[in-house]
Formats: C-alpha cells, structure tokens, sequence
C-alpha cells in the first residue's frame, strides 16, 4: 500500500489512463537494488549452475572414473542441453512463481478494487503487470543468464560459440518463458481461485511434456516443443520442422493469453 501512495497525476486519457503511474509502481518493485541481486545470484546457481556442471565436472568425473561421458556427448553438448532443457523448464516455473500473485493476490486483497476507484483504465491495469513483470523477466531470467551461459560455453570450447543459432535459442527460451508469463497472468484474471491458477499453469508446464509426446512432429506447432527441439536447433541438428514455427506458434498463443486477460478483465464486476 506504501507504492499505492506514491502514484501521481498522469495527463493521459482513455486506455492508457493511470498506465505511466502503474508501469512507474511496477517497475520499482522490479528494480529494487536487492531484489534484483537476490533474484540475479538465484537464477545464476539454478541455471547456469546445471551448465557449468555439465561443462566441467562432468567431464572432469569421468576423467578421473575413467567413464565415457553420458549419452555418448561431448561437454558442450551436454552445457547446451542443460541450458535448453533444464533451464527452459526452470525458468517457466519460476517465471510463474514470481507473477502469480501479480493480478491474483491484488484481487484477493482488495488492493484491484482500490486502483480502480482512481483515474485508472482497466486496460492500463492490466497491461503495466504485462510489461512490467514481462521485461524484469526477460532480462534477469532470460538475458542475464544467456549472457553467463554464452559465456561458459565459449569457455569450454576454447573459442566464442557460433553466435547465430546461440541467438535462435535465446530466442526460443525467452518466448517460452514469456508464455508461462502472459498464462499465469491471465489466469489470474480468470480465477480467483490460487489452487486453480497454479494447477493450470504448472499443468500446462509439466503436462504438456507428455501431450508433446503424444503429437510427434506436430508438437512443433506448440511451445512444449521448445525444450527439445531448442538443443537441437542450436547444436545443428535435424528437426521434424522448422523452428520458426515453434517460436511463431508460442508467440501466436502469449499473445493469445494477453488478448483473453484484457478483455476478461474489462468485464469483471469488483
């Protein structure tokens, strides 16, 4: 209630009434100095610590066993399928973690009722927790750990990483990640229910692996595709399709989920 006191008069009219105010009040509760360390240094061990380990101490166990490598695969195969892999299914969750309460617990503390009553749009409302939440996602989840596993890679393999389907992957991870983003957020719109926004949305996460297997190629046509078919576009693989149409299709359906939270939201009675 502290940053609801702080808002200001904002000269803007119709859908983007309150929109400046709400996307000031959003984004500070982002960027906070230490939450935005603690968040930083969490997502580094989670993800990036998976990558290392792959990289090398992976290789230096079975160096000192004797073993071959597990699969068959090199170290940097196997760093690049922790990052796309583990991290991609990492970082969805976490994704929707940190946004669940976003629109949900505003609405069950009455905190949604109170913005309203001020010069706000519903619009706006729901788009500051859009923007706001989908750009601290997108540079401390995704961006900052891209940058540390471009790193660690280049590291292993003695040379820069083939930047070009490095930067197809990154794409892939953050449109992934930005659709469990934009579903929990329209969940939230949709239930008042937390038990019902987790269940969908960590079921669409986890579930969705299973209906992936059951598609076969046409899996690619939806974002569950990403966390295997990503590996591969990145290490030059074969796929069954193009990977243009998996980032198509998950950029189709986030979208889709921003569409449906808006104008659900507009209809709601508080």
């Amino acid at each position: 209630m502290i940053a609801n006191s702080e808002l200001q008069r904002a000269e803007l009219r119709g859908w983007r009434t309150g929109l400046t105010n709400l996307l000031r009040r959003e984004n500070r509760a982002w960027w906070r100095p230490r939450r935005l360390l603690v968040q930083a240094l969490l997502w580094t061990v989670v993800v990036n610590g998976f990558v290392a380990f792959a990289l090398f101490v992976v290789p230096l166990m079975a160096g000192v066993t004797g073993a071959a490598d597990p699969g068959g695969m090199d170290p940097l195969a196997n760093g690049v399928q922790a990052l796309f892999q583990i991290g991609t299914v990492a970082l969805a969750a976490g994704a929707i973690v940190l946004v669940q309460d976003a629109i949900l617990g505003e609405r069950q503390l009455g905190v949604t009722e109170w913005l309203l009553s001020k010069p706000l749009s519903r619009s706006a409302y729901v788009l500051s927790k859009l923007l706001s939440h989908s750009l601290g996602i997108l540079v401390v989840l995704v961006g900052l750990q891209g940058v540390i596993a471009y790193g660690l890679l280049s590291l292993a393999s003695g040379e820069p990483f083939p930047l070009p389907p490095y930067l197809v992957g990154m794409a892939g991870l953050a449109l992934h990640t930005l659709f469990y983003t934009a579903l929990t957020l329209m969940m939230g719109v949709l239930t008042e229910s937390r038990g019902q926004l987790l269940g969908v949305s960590l079921g669409a996460l986890l579930g969705g692996l299973l209906i992936a297997s059951l598609l076969g190629r046409f899996a690619m046509l939806t974002p569950w595709s990403l966390i295997g078919a990503l590996p591969a576009a990145v290490m030059g693989e074969p796929l069954p399709l193009p990977i243009w149409l998996s980032l198509v299709s998950t950029a189709a359906l986030t979208l889709l989920c921003c569409s449906v939270a808006l104008c659900k939201f507009r209809s709601l009675e508080f």
